[in-house]
């Protein structure tokens, strides 16, 4: 195989994941070749980031803006390949089977993440200082969706449902909220980031929420106080019209036009 397509089938790996992209290189590439250092401190980056990712320490977008830089060395890289640098001059066509685990460890962590996230909002009635009833978890997210039901958007302009949204959020989060969804839309970013096991992934998921969970989150999109969220949980695809139902209006489906 010549050089010209190695390197076509090399990048082809990266699209399908920064981690197949860095294996397909280690593979082919001579350990004595002088850009070996090269490849061998991207890979400790990538790990060194894959960690700070999957302790939920820094922002997706930081966590992205990393990985970007990371692919775009990477790729430099294969552009600078020569023959001489090759061990291999041929691509492994199946990817290896351990980096499936991989990214199911780090898949399932987040899932974890997410319900420790879950765990942590509470919702409490009280009377004369008094708590008189208190849920948590999924009951919870379900007595605070009833709370934003209660805020009579069924009748409001459609233009003004997201800034009610807004003011809703703004009113209630003490926190809890703004952390559950930041895990959210790290496990959507992750899932989309590869096309590896990505339908697994999605229909994961799809089974991890009530409808009552995803109607919080098409609301909490709509608000835009993470654009970036509204982006992801667009391209996810999680939700579809069946949602309709559980909105506080059907109309409200038209705020996000997903599919």
């Amino acid at each position: 195989m010549d050089v010209d397509k190695i390197k076509t089938e090399l990048k082809e790996r990266v699209a399908k994941g920064l981690n197949f992209g860095v294996e397909g290189v280690e593979e082919v590439l001579d350990p004595s070749a002088p850009n070996r250092n090269s490849l061998i401190l991207l890979k400790s980056k990538y790990n060194d980031l894959m960690q700070l990712s999957m302790a939920n320490t820094l922002p997706y977008e930081q966590i992205e803006i990393g990985l970007d830089k990371l692919r775009v060395q990477l790729l430099h890289l294969i552009d600078q390949l020569s023959a001489d640098d090759l061990e291999k001059h041929e691509v492994t066509p199946d990817l290896k089977i351990n980096t499936l685990p991989t990214r199911r460890t780090n898949f399932f962590k987040l899932v974890e993440i997410h319900f420790q996230n879950l765990d942590q909002i509470l919702y409490q009635e009280t009377m004369d200082n008094q708590i008189t009833s208190q849920s948590q978890g999924r009951e919870a997210i379900f007595q605070w969706y009833r709370i934003f039901m209660s805020r009579r958007l069924r009748d409001k302009p459609l233009s003004e449902v997201p800034a009610r949204a807004l003011s809703f959020f703004e009113d209630f989060d003490n926190g809890r909220f703004e952390v559950y969804f930041k895990n959210i839309k790290h496990l959507m970013a992750y899932t989309l980031a590869s096309e590896i096991e990505q339908q697994f992934f999605l229909d994961t998921l799809r089974s991890l929420f009530t409808r009552f969970e995803l109607a919080f989150q098409f609301y909490y999109a709509c608000t835009e106080l993470d654009p970036s969220f509204r982006e992801i949980f667009q391209r996810s695809k999680l939700v579809d019209e069946s949602l309709k139902d559980s909105l506080v209006s059907e109309e409200h489906w038209e705020l996000l036009k997903i599919g």
